[in-house]
């Protein structure tokens, strides 16, 4: 059954980019584990501070910069930075192997009237071709390592690397996702020369069950080029490790990490907590759901107005509208920081 999700309001980001849609069709509430989880909670329940973290980065990023998504699954991050900024500012590419869901993520933007590009590959250290090993419990757990997950079926699937994709295409990416269920030392190995050349924001997740040795090996020459490894938790300032510290900070809780080309200013951590108490009032409640076969209500996804514009709803309903999100986000970035992990 259709589900369609509340896009956080970034009320500086509509005056300096634009009015954006209020929300986004995800097709279905029940398909796949991320669709799920986004109908239990809406995006405030799905990695809140790893959204703000990838809107902020996007939100400094110099015209015509390229976007990496790699492992997008149904193209969710994909399809947040291009609705909110992809009006031809930013070029985004997500990469998912999966053939279904791939499928999905061309959906997703096709639905949605987005531009970003689906390529159905796997990223890795060297291009070619290599099995992905579909896991048994969930289509998200899919990797291309076979320890990873039990498994019993999988698939040949292309591969390619960053710096092969960017010579191939000349898109310097100034900020790279990368989510490949502990195959992300494989993926930093094979973007070395782009990462020497172009120096992007990287936002790379790292699980306790990784092998640990050969991120090491992938994280020492980001550190020795000047990058910084940074847990990404609702509190602010990060705190900052190297390729040798940084295992003691990682967890189940904190497991997506931003590899930083330069130091984190307190602007950048201010923008990143604007978007985080925007997501965190995006809950399930926000949520259009319609039975199967029924459209959306009319106006569903019509852009946030810009600011200072009336909006039709009158001014006191939506000042009591504004301030209800803004208290619901402010009240989930306190319970998310209770939750955090210590340094």
């Amino acid at each position: 059954m259709p589900l369609a999700i509340t896009l956080p309001l970034n009320p500086d980001v509509i005056a300096a980019e634009g009015p954006y849609p209020r929300a986004l069709n995800v097709l279905s509430r029940k398909q796949t584990a991320v669709q799920r989880q986004l109908r239990r909670a809406g995006l405030a329940g799905y990695e809140p501070t790893t959204q703000a973290t990838l809107l902020a980065l996007a939100q400094r990023a110099p015209a015509g910069s390229s976007v990496y998504d790699i492992g997008a699954h149904i193209g969710l991050y994909s399809a947040l930075i291009s609705a909110v900024y992809g009006r031809g500012r930013l070029r985004t590419y997500a990469f998912e192997p999966t053939p279904d869901i791939a499928g999905l993520c061309r959906r997703v933007r096709e639905c949605n009237r987005l531009s970003y590009e689906v390529v159905e590959s796997a990223v890795s250290s060297a291009p070619g071709t290599a099995e992905l090993y579909l896991s048994e419990k969930s289509e998200s757990s899919n990797s291309l390592n076979s320890a990873h997950r039990r498994h019993t079926r999988s698939v040949p699937v292309p591969v390619t690397t960053v710096d092969a994709f960017t010579a191939e295409r000349g898109a310097a990416p100034y900020l790279v996702k990368i989510d490949v269920e502990t195959f992300e030392a494989a993926v930093l190995e094979g973007a070395l020369r782009t990462v020497d050349r172009h120096r992007p924001w990287i936002v790379c997740e790292l699980l306790p069950s990784a092998d640990h040795d050969a991120l090491r090996r992938s994280l020492a020459p980001l550190v020795a080029l000047g990058y910084g490894l940074h847990p990404i938790t609702p509190e602010a300032p990060w705190s900052r490790y190297d390729e040798r510290g940084y295992r003691r900070a990682v967890s189940g809780q904190c497991r997506d990490w931003l590899l930083a080309p330069e130091p984190l200013t307190p602007g950048f951590h201010r923008a990143v907590r604007r978007w985080l108490i925007a997501i965190l009032a995006c809950d399930e409640t926000t949520n259009l759901l319609t039975p199967a076969g029924s459209p959306f209500p009319g106006g569903w996804n019509a852009p946030y107005p810009p600011p200072g514009r009336r909006p039709a709803r009158g001014p006191a309903a939506h000042r009591r509208h504004a301030a209800r999100r803004l208290r619901a986000g402010l009240a989930g970035l306190a319970a998310l920081a209770r939750r955090a992990p210590g340094p």
